[in-house]
């Protein structure tokens, strides 16, 4: 099997404007074939198939160990700097590659080894695991898991490394989080990691961001944060030719590098979708459908970003929220339901009234955009952000909301889970929202009142209340995918879901 792969590669690594290991579209496609027409767990199965035949490095500083191969992956061809992503600290190679180590520099596991009991197996030698870091900051990291960090205790540097406590399932653990310029090309490797090695059991610190077993292998909440992070920072031309250099020297591939929308078919909004390694959208050195597309700033609909979908379900959820996730507030009164609804009119402040709303089995449908909020994480909690792209703040007064424009002002609340589903929401002054019984309104009371209500979340589910077609006529509107790129004119669109003039629909 082994030396199958070989001699793809062989046939593959063709000439490149930035690497001589790139990859073609066609020879990508033939070392992906056998994911063709999959699904959800069966594609991981597939996936582990594929990515599991490789030939790794000793590890170390030896001659031809994992330094060595760091020569071909993480360097500056110009100034032989050796990339860090783990902190501001600059570190070079010497004139040669002779495989030693680089004073100050560990090999770094983002995926630790205490995750695995430590075996020196393929995963603890595998360059899409390994990075080069300097010692300070793989220290500070330790053996915790990657996420958002609410609690600072260490930071590595401005756009590099934070280190502190953030929440996993909807309680606070030690974690470290990357710079937002290295969080896509961590969550690849991580979805990588997990996807390769989906054979092992894992426990200690990794016990809160994966479970054993083949599928999913990664817990809701880390899935759900990576394909966000991917989506966010793209693979770049570093990140690919990384991929190739490796792939060289190993003689496999992180194919969600190559495939940038892959994760959405294992754990994303395309589950239900049978990949196609033929149309995909690929990094590949003859595909700019990925690479050569100015990604807009809203995701959506770039030309009036308040457009939103005539029906969004919304799903009852007990963990902690996920940053930029559509969320409803709501309150459950006497087997009624009511979600919380934004300052209206002119307004500055005002309580939350609301609407009633019906709960199927845990899913409310809504189609008023007052209704929707999103949470952003930061130190300390998350703040808070209407349909109107407003920030709550609390005056440490008043028992009603502010709104305001920016984040200046903006309160951090904290957002804890209860044990009965429902979600304790407190600014830092003592504030707690409830619904009041009472003036049927939410208000951040400063004695919560133990006749009074607290809130539950419901999350978007984008793969709910969509509609279906079989096939797409042009009727002059943008098509995009959820990435936010924007799909060429003309070209056939693969299955899955896409959004034209501000409503999903889906393409068999």
């Amino acid at each position: 099997m082994k030396r199958y792969f070989k001699m793809i590669f062989a046939a593959a690594l063709i000439g490149f404007s930035t690497s001589a290991n790139a990859i073609d579209r066609h020879s990508l496609a033939q070392y992906a074939a056998s994911l063709k027409g999959l699904k959800k767990e069966q594609l991981k199965a597939a996936l582990y198939d594929i990515m599991k035949q490789k030939t790794v490095l000793v590890y170390g500083g030896k001659p031809k160990g994992t330094w060595y191969g760091f020569w071909y992956s993480d360097r500056d061809t110009v100034t032989n700097e050796c990339y860090n992503r783990y902190s501001d600290k600059k570190f070079y190679f010497g004139n040669k590659n002779d495989g030693k180590a680089i004073a100050g520099m560990n090999i770094e596991h983002s995926f630790p080894k205490s995750w695995w009991g430590g075996a020196h197996n393929d995963a603890w030698c595998d360059l899409y695991n390994l990075y080069p870091s300097d010692s300070k900051a793989n220290s500070e990291k330790s053996n915790y898991v990657m996420g958002v960090v609410v609690n600072v205790k260490n930071q590595s540097g401005a756009g590099y490394d934070k280190v502190g406590t953030g929440y996993a399932d909807g309680q606070l653990v030690n974690m470290w989080e990357p710079g937002d310029r290295f969080k896509g090309e961590f969550s690849r490797s991580y979805m990588y990691m997990a996807t390769t090695y989906q054979n092992l059991s894992f426990g200690s610190e990794g016990a809160n961001q994966l479970q054993t077993g083949a599928y999913p292998t990664l817990k809701k909440w880390a899935s759900d944060l990576f394909r966000q992070w991917s989506k966010r920072d793209r693979v770049d031309n570093q990140e690919i030719n990384r991929n190739n250099a490796i792939a060289k020297l190993q003689h496999n591939r992180n194919l969600f590098i190559d495939y940038p929308n892959l994760a959405e078919y294992v754990w994303g909004d395309s589950m239900d979708v049978a990949f196609d390694p033929d149309m995909s959208i690929t990094t590949a050195s003859d595909d700019s459908r990925y690479t050569g597309v100015i990604v807009p700033e809203d995701p959506i609909t770039p030309e009036d970003p308040k457009v939103t979908p005539q029906n969004v379900t919304f799903v009852k959820t007990t963990t902690a929220p996920v940053t930029d996730k559509r969320y409803l507030l709501v309150a459950s009164v006497d087997g009624k339901f009511f979600a919380g609804k934004t300052v209206q009119g002119t307004k500055k402040y005002d309580y939350l009234h609301c609407s009633a709303v019906t709960d199927n089995t845990g899913k409310i449908t809504v189609s008023d955009d007052n209704l929707y909020f999103t949470f952003e994480q930061e130190a300390g909690g998350y703040y808070i952000k209407d349909g109107k792209g407003r920030y709550f703040y609390q005056d440490g007064v008043h028992s009603n909301f502010n709104v305001v424009k920016s984040k200046d002002k903006a309160t951090v609340w904290t957002i804890t889970p209860n044990a009965n589903g429902t979600f304790l929401i407190t600014s830092p002054d003592g504030h707690v929202v409830q619904y009041s019984k009472k003036y049927k309104s939410y208000g951040a009371y400063k004695n919560a009142n133990a006749n009074d209500v607290y809130p539950m979340l419901y999350m978007e589910d984008p793969t709910l209340g969509i509609m279906t077609i079989e096939t797409v006529k042009d009727d002059g509107g943008a098509v995009y995918n959820l990435q936010g790129v924007r799909m060429p004119d003309g070209v056939k669109l693969q299955p899955g879901i896409y959004v034209r003039s501000g409503k999903k629909f889906f393409v068999r």
